[in-house]
């Protein structure tokens, strides 16, 4: 019995380079959090490289660690850190590092080696940053230790909320003066607020840099919009095989959604099936002109029976982050 996972880098990197070219002159800092969202970490870090790829958001510094272990050698961009963060290994293996408190500026700033940090200010969506009236204190006192040789202040950052497009604007705002109140301080760096969404649909807000994730892999990240329709290919699919009259190797501890029961189908030979029921390990589908051993598409991309990984989501109402990394395959095979 078997669920496999098969993973097409090379649509992974169409996907970048079709990104490149949208929002250039901007450049693309590729995330691949969360095994890749699924896809495997290093796998589709180095594809990622080939593409073009000079920069990796990796979430944490123990994720840039393990891609430095597997010898993929390209900046990393961590972000999320907690009290035991090892601060100086991680500016020792040129991974670059955010910044959204006095606090935290401090603790990197005496740690061994000179860290490349990312100055995070806070423009409305309170995830890890400085907000506005502790700005001036941060952004001085980063001025002061790089003049002290003591971090490399890089660039400005922020998350937007994708709330709603007037949100944004008001983000990107508070955004606008805090880079003035940096660059009055000598700041030369580069400045980057916008993940998937904005890049996609607020061309004011791709500055110098774009942080793309689960978009890369196929995803669309404009609702109602399909990946298709915006250049993507999605890059994952998935099968499983018939173990005997309607009966599937896959079920919702493999991180098939149970909800799926009564609104999918699968695809066995060209045709498609119902699925009608979703157990643990195993689920049922339609009867029909099919073979114990035969191969099952669950999802794959546009052009297959298959439905997409996007119209599954649809389907119980949530997003491909979830679906992806949820999935439990026996197996897992790249193609290039």
């Amino acid at each position: 019995m078997s669920v496999k996972k098969i993973v097409d880098l090379t649509a992974y990197e169409d996907n970048l380079k079709t990104i490149e070219k949208l929002v250039s002159p901007s450049r693309v800092m590729a995330v691949i959090k969360a095994d890749a969202y699924g896809h495997g970490l290093v796998e589709s870090a180095k594809a990622a490289v080939a593409a073009g790829i000079d920069l990796l958001g990796v979430l944490d510094i123990e994720t840039a660690l393990e891609l430095r272990k597997e010898g993929v050698s390209a900046k990393a961009f961590a972000w999320l850190h907690s009290p035991a963060s090892n601060f100086g290994v991680a500016a020792q293996n040129n991974v670059e590092l955010s910044v959204g408190s006095i606090s935290e500026l401090e603790r990197i700033a005496s740690s061994a080696g000179v860290a490349s940090v990312h100055l995070k200010i806070d423009t409305g969506l309170s995830r890890n940053g400085c907000r506005i009236e502790n700005w001036l204190e941060l952004v001085t006192r980063a001025a002061e230790l790089q003049k002290e040789g003591r971090i490399i202040w890089i660039a400005i950052w922020s998350h937007l909320s994708g709330a709603s497009t007037e949100a944004d604007e008001a983000s990107i705002r508070v955004f606008e003066r805090a880079s003035e109140m940096a660059h009055k301080l000598g700041f030369t760096g580069y400045r980057h607020i916008a993940s998937s969404p904005a890049a996609f649909s607020l061309p004011a807000s791709r500055y110098d840099l774009v942080r793309i994730g689960v978009s890369a892999f196929g995803t669309s990240p404009i609702e109602g919009v399909s990946a298709h329709s915006l250049g993507l290919n999605q890059v994952m699919k998935l099968e499983a095989e018939v173990l005997g009259p309607g009966v599937i190797s896959i079920g919702f501890l493999h991180g098939y959604f149970s909800l799926l029961a009564g609104k999918s189908h699968v695809a066995i030979g060209g045709r498609t099936y119902r699925v009608l029921e979703i157990g643990p390990v195993a689920s049922k589908i339609e009867a029909g002109q099919y073979e114990v051993g035969d191969l099952v598409g669950i999802f794959g991309p546009e052009n297959s029976e298959a439905p997409t990984a996007e119209e599954l989501c649809v389907l119980v109402n949530t997003v491909t982050d979830e679906l992806f990394t949820g999935l439990k395959a026996n197996s897992v095979t790249y193609t290039f």
